[in-house]
């Protein structure tokens, strides 16, 4: 159990490093996405799609990019809830047409 708690603490620790630095790094996720939620929805992730060992031996340039992705698809996934019906019709025409 121990050795359970520990390597969680890792994971989670190495991920709050990564979340910090792409946060200073593009003000627009600083500004639109809340820390904590992102450390704990990319702590899931890892912990759900990857082994320890694989977690552990990946390179930081690879892991910063796959949280990256993760961070860039939840500013996206925001277009739109606050847009009117009329705006969403706008938005959805832009999309059709590029």
């Amino acid at each position: 159990m121990l050795a359970t708690e520990n390597k969680q603490k890792s994971i989670l620790k190495r991920i709050e490093q990564v979340v910090s630095v792409i946060m200073e790094e593009n003000p627009l996720f600083k500004e639109d996405l809340n820390y904590s939620e992102m450390v704990k929805l990319l702590v899931n992730l890892a912990q759900e799609n990857l082994t320890f060992e694989d977690f552990n031996s990946m390179p930081d340039t690879e892991l910063k990019k796959h949280c990256d992705g993760v961070m860039a698809i939840e500013i996206l996934s925001k277009i739109g809830r606050d847009f009117t019906p009329e705006q969403m019709v706008i938005f959805e025409d832009a999309i059709k047409r590029k």
